[in-house]
């Protein structure tokens, strides 16, 4: 028998995946308990966790999935998105916290509009006045797919004084917390578990995008985030380094046409080899995404392909939502360091 949609509110499920930090995963689900919205299911998968997590899960009584593999952020996801028939799915990072609306204002604005994806406005659970790195008040890339957001480009993060609470429409919405209709994704597919962790979800974005979607960061939704709390501190710099300097050249590769590809892969290696040199910190990390590319070229165009059948709009109409200059040129040469001294090069 099939199951009846509640047309008033229709069902959300939030999606956990979480490895270790029983305190952590406590500050979230005893947070997401206050939420003002009467039809949504929590699903946490222990993602290869070693400590008391799953007796936190336990007592919140959510449900609760295991693997004794590390999935990853986006083969966990995945795994969770296969377990939920809701017509909304939110994909949550495990040390978030929410305010009582956040989720009635997503769903209000995206029953409203005709938003594939929407992000709330994310603020650091450490200083709850500044904007957080991952997200912000939403997504963009430049023209060589170099992430940036309202209120944080590059590690330059601003204050929230009300400058983006207007709801606009965004490249890419963040992973730490944002909202998709299930329907977009029966034309996108799912998250690309090659990615692992970090990215995923501009990947994903960027395919909502090629189909025709639109994305919507919603400022009336806040949420709070912890941040940088997956990777072990000794292990940052390099890993997570490596994983956004390839991830993010994946997702160029894999999503642009090879038309355009031919007129922006130089330059785009050029900043990548720029960036290691500016920060020999990075020489490694680049040196060894690199690395990966050129080991895993057939995957990459076998990837590209499938991705170019999906696609209804062309460069020409996606590159109406990028940014038209280098993000890092703007930054580092012009000196523009906030969202609003770059909004005329869009």
């Amino acid at each position: 028998m099939k199951r009846k949609k509640n047309k008033k509110y229709p069902k959300v499920s939030i999606l956990i995946t979480h490895k270790n930090g029983k305190k952590i995963l406590d500050g979230c689900l005893n947070s997401l308990r206050k939420t003002n919205y009467p039809n949504f299911e929590i699903l946490v998968l222990l993602n290869a966790t070693t400590d008391k997590s799953p007796d936190i899960a336990k007592k919140h009584k959510v449900k609760v999935y295991k693997s004794e593999k590390n999935l990853g952020f986006a083969g966990g996801n995945n795994f969770l998105i296969r377990r939920t028939d809701s017509e909304y799915i939110v994909i949550m990072n495990n040390d978030v916290e929410v305010d009582k609306n956040w989720l009635k204002e997503l769903v209000n604005f995206a029953e409203r509009t005709d938003a594939d994806g929407v992000q709330p406005k994310i603020l650091s659970l450490r200083n709850k006045k500044m904007f957080e790195y991952a997200g912000a008040a939403g997504g963009f890339i430049d023209k060589y797919g170099y992430p940036f957001c309202r209120g944080r480009i590059f590690n330059e993060i601003e204050m929230d004084k009300g400058q983006y609470n207007s709801p606009v429409e965004i490249f890419w919405a963040c992973g730490a917390c944002m909202m998709i209709k299930r329907e977009i994704l029966k034309k996108t597919g799912i998250l690309d578990e090659d990615f692992f962790m970090y990215g995923e979800e501009l990947d994903l974005c960027w395919r909502i995008n090629l189909v025709g979607g639109k994305i919507f960061n919603v400022p009336s939704s806040v949420v709070y985030h912890l941040g940088k709390y997956s990777i072990k501190k000794e292990k940052l710099a390099i890993e997570q380094q490596y994983l956004l300097h390839r991830n993010v050249l994946l997702m160029f590769l894999k999503n642009y046409s090879n038309k355009t590809l031919i007129r922006l892969i130089f330059p785009r290696i050029f900043l990548e080899v720029s960036s290691a040199l500016a920060f020999p910190e990075k020489i490694y990390p680049v040196a060894k995404s690199f690395i990966w590319i050129a080991k895993n070229l057939d995957k990459i165009k076998n990837k590209h392909k499938e991705i170019q059948k999906l696609r209804k709009l062309n460069d020409e109409e996606i590159q109406k939502r990028i940014l038209k200059k280098s993000i890092a040129y703007l930054f580092f040469i012009k000196n523009k360091k906030t969202f609003r001294d770059i909004e005329k090069n869009f």
